[in-house]
């Protein structure tokens, strides 16, 4: 078996001209199709790619996060989650939700993606907007975590990597090329509320965490410093 290592050149070109990037033989081109979760921040009402992972950022009380899943056939324009955000608003989401002192209150947005992106017989569960009670200091992972408990974490050659949210996908993590990209997305979808309202700190912490280097555009959420680098491991002695 193998090590691949997704690292694109021209990424780098543009963000970081003065840092030289090897590319192993069994380096992935940026042709190549991966699934993989990306992450997102909304600013001025709009979906913006993360320049950080979850884990690495800190969103403030009444902000928006988003993920979405897909096989964008650009790695550098990826899908972004299908929420009209003129409608799916943080008073929307989180509106009815009190927050505590010391606590904060985070809208998050997750998009499962389409059933062409799904492996094997699993179906993409219905887009939800859920309404995320933490600490204030809580990271964006532990946001996530807080309304998406079964949040399933891999260790990558560039560190923990975000594989599955809600056991979705069950298995992998952006391992499985597609043979095509996700369609360039239409309409917005309804997004099924709900709410977590538990205040505290997920049991789970960040200090294993390893930052990536950022390029351009998101590509995969690295927990460490994610969305801008993908990053594919096949086992070996990685």
């Amino acid at each position: 078996m193998r090590t691949i290592r997704s690292v694109f050149i021209s990424m780098f070109a543009m963000a970081l001209a003065t840092i030289a990037i090897g590319l192993t033989p069994g380096t992935a081109h940026a042709a190549d199709i991966y699934r993989y979760w990306a992450y997102f921040n909304v600013t001025d009402d709009k979906f913006v790619a993360a320049s950080t992972g979850p884990s690495q950022a800190t969103p403030a009380d009444g902000s928006i996060e988003g993920y979405r899943f897909a096989a964008p056939a650009d790695f550098t324009k990826p899908n972004l989650p299908r929420a009209d955000l003129a409608k799916v608003t943080f008073e929307s989401v989180c509106g009815d939700t009190e927050a505590k002192a010391g606590e904060k209150r985070v809208a998050v947005l997750i998009d499962y993606g389409v059933e062409q992106d799904a492996s094997g017989d699993e179906a993409p569960p219905a887009p939800e907007a859920l309404c995320s009670v933490v600490e204030e200091k809580a990271n964006g992972l532990q946001v996530l975590q807080k309304v998406a408990p079964d949040v399933r974490v891999e260790t990558g050659s560039f560190g923990p990597m975000l594989c599955g949210i809600g056991g979705y996908p069950a298995t992998g993590c952006a391992d499985e090329k597609a043979d095509k990209g996700t369609p360039v997305d239409g309409e917005p979808v309804d997004f099924n509320t709900g709410s977590d309202t538990a205040a505290g700190d997920s049991d789970k912490d960040d200090d294993s965490n390893t930052p990536v280097l950022i390029g351009v555009g998101v590509v995969i959420v690295l927990l460490g410093a994610g969305g801008v680098l993908m990053s594919r491991r096949r086992s070996s002695g990685a």
